[in-house]
């Protein structure tokens, strides 16, 4: 995971020249266009632009108050206890948990992929889906990975990006943490599955899930409280990784470089 952070965090740096320029034809931050100059006119009004188009807008308020109710309270108080204790139970418990959620998440691979024209990806996750919710009892055992059908994630924000459209203004909200405006609008999407239980389970679910992915990011904890500045260091992590699952290609073109390979092998000692 650690590896993966890294090379995330080294794509910035290294595109940021040509990722920082571009533009859509539409952009989510943008007023409504109503002519070819405004729609590609410069919406960023004056601040930097962040990986994926982004802008940090509200950043006074997203740094002092939203960050600081989630890092200093939510996280410290809350949440990062909770993950640790989970992480304590037996590893079949806790892969029994990650594997149902994941295989509910195939769901919605099946549906992105397909918009995206990986109608390959597509297959496999409905085939997945199928397989792990009979033969692996309702998801818990990961069964169509041990039948050599790997897992093909495609978000709806990834959808978006695709498509062209950035990632907007960035956000920092309450309890929910990091967010774009086309993520947001992209988890809107992405929730569908659970519109369709009562709203105790799927807000029981999203906290299941929640406590799950905390735990996977246990042994990153020190990259974001060591930083000089956590609040900039997860933003750019963030907006990078959203940005990496747009245009892939930049992390692999960063993996190639034999510098970096042998930078990443340290960070694995």
């Amino acid at each position: 995971m650690l590896k993966k952070i890294a090379v995330m965090v080294l794509t910035l740096m290294m595109t940021a020249g040509s990722a920082m320029a571009a533009h859509s034809s539409y952009s989510p931050m943008a007023p409504r266009q109503i002519s070819a100059k405004a729609s590609h006119a410069d919406y960023s009004y004056g601040l930097t632009i962040l990986p994926g188009n982004s802008i940090d807008s509200l950043y006074e308020f997203n740094k002092n108050y939203p960050w600081k109710m989630n890092y200093y309270v939510f996280d410290r108080y809350l949440l990062r206890p909770v993950a640790h204790g989970y992480a304590k139970l037996p590893q079949f418990a806790r892969s029994g948990v990650h594997n149902f959620l994941e295989n509910i998440s195939d769901i919605n691979n099946t549906v992105n992929n397909t918009f995206v024209g990986d109608f390959r990806g597509s297959a496999y996750s409905i085939s997945r889906f199928l397989i792990n919710t009979t033969v692996g009892v309702l998801g818990l055992f990961d069964v169509a990975s041990a039948m050599g059908l790997e897992k093909k994630p495609m978000e709806f924000d990834t959808v978006m990006g695709r498509a062209g459209i950035d990632s907007g203004a960035y956000l920092m909200i309450p309890v929910m943490g990091m967010n774009t405006e086309r993520s947001l609008h992209a988890s809107f999407v992405d929730n569908w599955p659970f519109y369709f239980f009562n709203p105790l389970i799927g807000l029981s679910f999203k906290a299941v899930r929640t406590v799950d992915s905390r735990s996977a990011l246990i042994d990153q904890e020190g990259l974001i409280d060591n930083a000089v500045d956590p609040y900039v260091q997860t933003r750019t992590i963030y907006l990078q990784y959203l940005e990496g699952k747009v245009h892939p290609q930049a992390v692999m073109d960063v993996k190639k470089d034999e510098n970096v390979e042998e930078f990443l092998d340290e960070i694995d000692k």
